[in-house]
């Protein structure tokens, strides 16, 4: 089973990535998102006049990196799924819906990880970050547990695209909504206090505080309770997945339609 599963992803990956050869591939799923951090740590340099330490600002929008992997690619599954006309076999079959994403899942992962650790030694090196105060065992565990939450809501936006079919619409407006209540680009605490909240319920939040601890930091209770935190949001995420394309499976089976809109 699980070796099925890893073959089926891997078959996916070269699906949406075999046209590319490498340098294409770093070009487009690598080079974008560097250029992309580069721009929004950039700005910072320059409302700030360049006087402050800019690396909360490299690792904040290294994490956010994961949206346009993890949110907007698996996201939109089933709308790709639609318009290459297989969603129809998909949702006749017996295998689990969601099984389709999960193995586009694997490489949104991995490409999240290498992405995130790429991005940030880059923009380390330009902006002088000082990787001899990074505790590296925090900073990792806080890539993996990021990628691994953001995974788990694009699986969990994906189902959405069964009941609307402006998904384009939905994804840039949730992913704008996570970068504004992620810390990437300035504290959460300065939002207004009613809608502070809304942070403890979004990807990557967590994960940027407490990747900020890494540098000059070490092991705490905070930071374990970030960790944990943003693990159990993501086990949550998958969990409504679950449960909610179940009940869009029933709801198609009695309308005998494939969309709910």
């Amino acid at each position: 089973m699980i070796r099925r599963f890893f073959s089926q992803a891997w078959l996916n990956a070269k699906v949406h990535n075999g046209g590319l050869n490498l340098t294409e591939f770093l070009a487009y799923r690598v080079g974008i998102s560097i250029t992309t951090l580069l721009l929004y740590v950039l700005i910072a340099q320059f409302t700030t006049g360049g006087t402050v330490d800019l690396t909360a600002w490299v690792i904040g929008n290294a994490f956010a990196l994961c949206i346009a992997e993890c949110v907007f690619r698996l996201g939109s599954t089933f709308s790709f799924e639609r318009i290459s006309g297989r969603l129809r076999v998909i949702i006749a079959s017996p295998t689990h819906k969601l099984a389709v994403v999960m193995y586009n899942g694997v490489a949104s992962i991995v490409i999240s990880v290498i992405t995130i650790s790429v991005s940030f030694v880059i923009g380390g090196l330009l902006f002088n970050v000082n990787f001899g105060e990074i505790h590296m065992g925090m900073l990792v565990t806080s890539i993996l547990v990021a990628a691994f939450t953001c995974v788990g809501f694009g699986l969990l936006l994906s189902v959405f695209t069964l009941i609307t079919d402006s998904m384009h619409l939905v994804l840039n407006a949730v992913g704008s909504t996570i970068i504004i209540f992620s810390g990437a680009n300035f504290p959460v605490n300065q939002l207004p206090v009613f809608v502070q909240w809304v942070a403890n319920f979004l990807p990557l939040y967590r994960s940027v505080a407490a990747a900020n601890m890494s540098m000059g930091g070490s092991l705490s209770q905070e930071f374990g309770r970030l960790i944990g935190g943003e693990f159990i949001l993501g086990m949550i995420f998958y969990l409504l997945a679950f449960a909610l394309i179940k009940v869009m499976e029933r709801i198609s089976i009695k309308r005998a339609t494939l969309e709910l809109f």
